[in-house]
């Protein structure tokens, strides 16, 4: 009969709310948000992780718990998996940008009707949604931009720690301001097939008033989708480029404010 007994119970605590954190972080953020990566796959990549970063953030931790005090186990970790929920919902936040802006390109071309729920999101989208996303995960993953995530996540326990809360002033002008820039930036990426869009449709309004017999209604369809793709190719290039520095940007703000 095997007999567990722990040494040093803080200890324990202090792990198990760095796990709580990492799990509520990796929850959220791009890939591991996948519906189809098993959950068993997430929590063990999880443990491994709050496991190697552990002796990092022991001691912000420890302070939390003798803080608060060893009964407010469950107060504790409530806190650190809410916290670990904002950390993670401000990094898939970001993607979002690019999500808003392939549905804005979608209904632009013609392509509204084209759409299925995926459950990775849990809402409707489109294959031009998939392939922007997929895309930009693909570039940042390949240029190691998920590496700051991590170390903002890590900075974290010293920022959002109970013991020294740094971003209550902050948080409110820095929240507005991102959540802005969020708006700002889809409307950005998607201008160009929006303005095409209002050019093409102020043209066959003309064209429609000086030739009443064509039927302009029919013609847009073919219209909207022809030029629409033609100049998503061309722009595709500066679209990733510019979508990718956005992502960029958008990450050093969150990291600024976690840090």
């Amino acid at each position: 009969m095997i007999n567990v007994q722990f040494v040093d119970y803080i200890k324990v605590i202090a792990f198990w709310l760095c796990f709580t954190r990492w799990l509520a972080v990796l929850f959220s953020i791009p890939i591991f948000d996948e519906a189809f990566i098993p959950v068993m796959i997430k929590v063990l990549f999880c443990l491994v992780l709050s496991y190697a970063l552990f002796p990092f953030v022991n001691e912000t931790i420890v302070r939390d718990i003798h803080l608060m005090g060893e009964d407010s186990f469950w107060l504790l970790t409530i806190y650190y998996a809410s916290t670990g929920l904002i950390v993670g919902y401000l990094v898939k936040i970001i993607m979002a940008i690019f999500i808003a802006a392939g549905s804005l390109i979608r209904q632009q071309v013609g392509f509204s009707t084209v759409a299925y729920f995926d459950p990775s999101l849990a809402t409707q989208s489109g294959p031009i949604e998939h392939i922007i996303r997929w895309t930009l995960l693909i570039m940042i993953i390949s240029s190691g931009a998920l590496l700051p995530i991590f170390k903002g996540v890590l900075l974290s326990f010293e920022s959002f720690s109970i013991y020294n809360l740094k971003f209550q002033n902050q948080s409110f002008y820095f929240l507005s301001d991102f959540f802005k820039g969020l708006i700002k930036t889809a409307l950005l990426l998607s201008a160009p097939i929006i303005v095409t869009n209002l050019i093409l449709n102020s043209i066959l309004g003309i064209i429609s008033r000086f030739v009443p017999q064509m039927n302009v209604f029919m013609i847009s369809f073919v219209v909207n989708i022809g030029f629409g793709l033609l100049v998503l190719y061309f722009i595709n290039d500066e679209f990733f480029y510019y979508g990718y520095q956005k992502y960029v940007e958008k990450l050093g703000e969150w990291f600024q404010f976690v840090v």
